[in-house]
């Protein structure tokens, strides 16, 4: 039996180079770059100007990268993907079908093309016949609960000759709302005869393994719940190995936060890379004493030194106090969106 795998999953905007470098250091096994826009990619005159090279960039230790495309152009798809190939720096070219933000889907991109089987096809067979990488499929359940394409399309994937497939436990309709559906991603992984990752709603390690039981995954690909804890991947395999799950702690969490603004500033302007780090702070000083005071400073920081400097001195102040653990009164409720799938299935109840 293969061994299962847990991947970072992609998100626009956040999953950089440097973020998934962090997550590679916590034991991730794979990634995708963000969205690559084929109509604008594959008619560059130049694929590595400067408006590529960020999402383009693969950074020392980023083991397993799969270069995402989103587009519904058969021909503009088939030339990205030969491109990307000519680059040399990705081991797999994945298409996205899954995006639901409504700028994507607008355009007749991302998991519009759940609503149009035949189109997501060309597009698949173009890819395919265009590079020698392996290629891969991300996709929603379908577009709605009348029109659940998944089954057909992984279908097809494997007749083309796909190496995998990332479901999301949703359609478009919900986009990140609800409990994800089980049992539908079991009745696909069930029937594929290539690797099938489940994705959708994992909070915790926890609930990361619980899913992929449930689900009879080949894998789990974990979205949001790394942007909070990135450590998330070395938690699962703690648990594997039959440990116990530790806190993270005050040192870990200012240290990781240094690490990826240093990473950031590395392929970004430094002040939009110490803007960008604000989210990321709120993310994981969550829990610690005083934490909503150092988000209202950092408003102010628009340099690498000054944001190290406030981290680090926030840090002293915690360690002469002996407060370096997380409060979980502190944390912020979760919501229906965030629960972990063993309460979705209690609320699913009296939903």
């Amino acid at each position: 039996m293969q061994t299962p795998e847990f991947l970072l999953a992609p998100m626009d905007g956040m999953t950089r180079a440097s973020f998934r470098s962090v997550c590679f250091d916590y034991g991730a096994d794979g990634a995708t770059t963000e969205m690559i826009q084929s109509l604008a990619y594959g008619r560059a005159k130049r694929p590595m100007s400067p408006a590529f090279q960020e999402v383009l960039a693969r950074f020392p230790g980023e083991r397993s990268l799969a270069a995402q495309l989103i587009g519904s152009d058969p021909a503009a798809m088939a030339e990205s993907a030969r491109r990307l190939e000519a680059l040399g720096r990705f081991d797999a070219v994945d298409i996205n079908m899954g995006c639901p933000a409504r700028k994507v889907v607008g355009s007749g991109n991302g998991a519009a093309l759940l609503k149009s089987p035949e189109r997501a096809v060309a597009v698949m067979a173009a890819v395919k016949a265009a590079t020698s990488l392996p290629v891969r499929l991300k996709l929603r359940l379908g577009w709605d609960a009348a029109h659940i394409t998944a089954p057909l399309l992984v279908q097809q994937a494997e007749a083309l000759g796909f190496q995998s497939v990332t479901l999301h436990g949703r359609t478009r309709e919900q986009m990140y709302l609800g409990p994800v559906d089980v049992p539908a991603i079991r009745a696909v992984c069930d029937a594929a005869r290539i690797p099938v990752y489940a994705n959708g709603g994992v909070t915790c390690a926890a609930d990361a393994l619980t899913f992929l039981r449930d689900t009879h995954a080949s894998g789990v690909a974990i979205g949001r719940a790394a942007l909070k804890a990135p450590w998330i991947f070395e938690d699962i395999a703690t648990l594997r190995r039959g440990g116990s799950v530790r806190s993270r702690r005050a040192p870990e969490r200012v240290a990781l936060l240094i690490r990826l603004a240093t990473l950031t500033c590395a392929h970004r302007p430094e002040g939009v890379a110490v803007c960008e780090m604000r989210r990321f702070c709120g993310w994981i000083l969550a829990g610690l004493t005083g934490f909503d005071a150092v988000l209202t400073r950092l408003n102010a920081v628009v340099t690498l030194d000054d944001y190290r400097a406030l981290l680090e001195g926030y840090l002293d102040g915690l360690e002469k106090r002996g407060d370096l653990e997380i409060h979980p009164e502190l944390l912020p409720k979760p919501t229906l969106d965030t629960v972990s799938h063993r309460q979705a299935r209690r609320m699913a109840k009296w939903m």
